[in-house]
């Protein structure tokens, strides 16, 4: 790489390319400004523009200023623009520049208007004396056109339209600079027919937030939610959302910005997220469909719905094991905001310290140093817990008569049979995720059950568990197999940290597929005959499955009879639709048919009193008739396993 002064040196060239080169490397270093300022008046329109470029940022460009105010009205499209841009960048170093700026707001060049109101931006105070000019030039519906060519040949990348268009430009420093007064006009300009007018006009009013006395304004805003421009779309939920924050969010537009949770388009989605995050408890309805975006293809959509989610209080907690599967995610960004959502959950979040734990050696700096502060934030609350509970405890000794200290709590007697008075709970399918068993495949034990696998099933499961993909992990052949082996590895991570536990349990038991890891922890059939019925079980469910569309659902905080009455009304014909597992007195699993399935999860959410309703991340209606043991489908694969 050349030094700053082998650079400067070919700042004197004789050929066009090797000083825009120069200026370019100058630039990345952040250097030699004065050197750069001179090429300011340089006869080459491109090399003029390559210096103007290259002091964006510079400590001591705000020197050139003047030169630079007298290159908004040049008559070069690319001199004016990156003019326009370094002034911008100064910002309020360059305020004795703005009047000279205030009176290229009414030139006849529609270019010129542009690049002074963009260079006005972020002037400062100084600059609000112009908001009247600016207010005028939004009705200016001309446009700088000379960059069209160049751009439609792909010579150049399409210029911005805060650079091209005069009303895009003073509705961007109207944003920063405009006044109450300034709003309505701002809100003229939603009807536009120009969509990048439009757009502008609502980021505008993004920046300017609004406030609560702007809510007369709420119906034209949403009704901007369907523009079929995804910026608009975008910003007008950006407005929304910030809206919504400062006064009182509406039911009505929540429902409005939720449904752009399903479109087309990642911008709108990534925007409707963030904008639901800003509206309190309005948003805990659609935590559903927003936890829907962790799977969507976009790292940016992924990221919202992350972030949203992690704002949503405590109900947005319950969804931290769903936020914990993004840890292993190959996007870093979004690992990142995984793991940011995790501290921000508090205990819950703490509760998969250990994945988080795994992430303080990322490749990826900023994942590594935010997984080492969310370790620490952890800590620090686990910690606070037990000084809590060692205060109330104290608190609730009985002192004694003279006061001596509390005599120490008797130990617990042990079980009459000798065993631990630790239990082991297996759990079922809908637990499984990318990554599962990379921190206990080395193990002796472990890597002898895994080798059996291979053999019975005929695939390598560890390669499956830690690479995905995700789909063909969920889907029940796969991961019946894949959580039972999973489980009984867990138990060998066990057996090192807390040997007295795993070898004698007082008792051990499974939620659905956890009973078979069970029954084999038990001594009721070994390792292979577990396997085998699994792989068979997997199968048959399977099969099953792929026959009728189905569904299961989770709820918290519904009685039983509530839960039974909602799956009546979801029934219809020969759909089914009921309570499949009960997890604990107000918490339950449904399953049955898709549509039945859907209608009850949005039932359910508007019930009041539910505190969760969410889908699981297993299309199967596990526990139902559909998968009954005696259907035509689970009768021929057990045949079939048997012969």
């Amino acid at each position: 790489m050349a030094s700053p002064m082998e650079l400067v040196k070919q700042l004197g060239s004789g050929d066009v390319d090797t000083i825009v080169a120069a200026c370019q490397e100058l630039s990345a270093m952040k250097a030699e400004p004065a050197s750069l300022a001179k090429l300011l008046s340089h006869k080459e329109p491109r090399v003029k523009a390559a210096a103007a470029r290259a002091l964006c940022g510079m400590d001591g460009a705000e020197a050139s200023a003047p030169v630079l105010t007298q290159m908004v009205t040049d008559a070069d499209t690319y001199v004016r623009i990156a003019a326009s841009e370094c002034l911008n960048s100064v910002g309020v170093k360059a305020a004795s520049q703005v009047a000279t700026l205030g009176k290229s707001l009414t030139n006849s060049n529609p270019g010129v208007v542009a690049a002074a109101a963009h260079a006005l931006t972020t002037m400062g105070p100084s600059a609000a004396d112009y908001v009247q000019p600016l207010e005028a030039a939004l009705s200016l519906e001309a446009e700088d056109i000379s960059t069209h060519m160049l751009t439609a040949a792909g010579v150049m990348p399409k210029t911005p339209a805060v650079l091209r268009k005069p009303a895009c430009a003073a509705a961007a420093a109207l944003g920063v600079l405009g006044s109450s007064s300034s709003v309505a006009k701002l809100m003229e300009l939603l009807s536009s027919k120009d969509w990048e007018i439009r757009a502008a006009a609502v980021m505008a009013l993004s920046q300017m937030q609004v406030g609560s006395d702007s809510s007369r304004f709420e119906s034209q805003l949403t009704d901007l939610l369907k523009d079929p421009a995804p910026e608009v779309s975008a910003a007008a939920c950006k407005v929304l959302g910030q809206m919504a924050q400062n006064g009182n969010p509406s039911s009505s537009t929540a429902a409005a910005v939720a449904e752009l949770l399903s479109d087309p388009s990642p911008q709108v989605k990534a925007s409707a997220a963030e904008s639901l995050s800003c509206m309190g408890d309005e948003a805990e309805a659609f935590l559903e469909p927003i936890c829907k975006l962790f799977n969507d293809k976009s790292w940016k959509v992924r990221v919202a719905a992350v972030r949203a989610v992690a704002g949503c209080g405590e109900l947005g907690q319950m969804y931290a094991s769903e936020v914990c599967r993004l840890t292993t995610n190959n996007d870093a960004r979004t690992k990142l905001a995984a793991v940011k959502a995790l501290e921000q959950m508090g205990e819950r979040g703490a509760c998969f310290d250990e994945e988080v734990e795994m992430l303080m050696s990322d490749n990826d700096p900023e994942v590594a140093i935010a997984a080492k502060k969310a370790i620490q934030t952890f800590f620090d609350l686990k910690a606070a817990a037990i000084e809590n509970q060692t205060k109330m405890a104290i608190a609730e000794t009985p002192a004694t008569a003279n006061h001596a200290s509390p005599s120490p709590p008797s130990e617990p007697s042990a079980p009459s049979s000798g065993s631990s008075t630790a239990a082991l709970l297996f759990p079922g399918q809908g637990s499984q995720y990318v990554k599962m068993m990379s921190d206990v495949k080395d193990m002796p034990a472990v890597k002898d059950m895994l080798s059996t696998a291979q053999k019975i099933l005929g695939y390598d499961l560890l390669k499956l568990c830690l690479e995905g993909p995700e789909d063909q992990l969920e889907q029940t052949k796969f991961c019946q197999p894949a959580m039972y082996v999973g489980g009984l590895a867990g138990l060998e991570l066990l057996r090192k940290e807390n040997p007295e536990a795993a070898e004698k349990p007082r008792a051990v038991a499974g939620l659905s597929l956890g009973e078979y890891t069970a029954l084999t922890v038990a001594g009721v059939f070994d390792l292979e005959t577990g396997l085998r019925l699994v792989k068979l079980r997997g199968e048959a469910m399977q099969e099953a499955a792929e026959a009728y569309p189905q569904e299961m659902v989770t709820f918290a905080g519904l009685k039983k009879e509530v839960v039974e009455g909602l799956c009546a009304e979801c029934r219809s014909g020969d759909e089914v639709c009921q309570i499949a597992n009960i997890l604990f007195p107000t918490g339950f699993c449904c399953a049955g048919s898709k549509a039945a399935m859907e209608k009850l999860l949005e039932k359910a959410s508007k019930t009041d009193g539910c505190l969760q309703a969410r889908l699981l991340y297993t299309p199967w209606a596990f526990h139902t008739k559909l998968h009954d043991a005696r259907s035509p489908h689970a009768l021929s694969s057990f045949e079939r396993g048997r012969a």
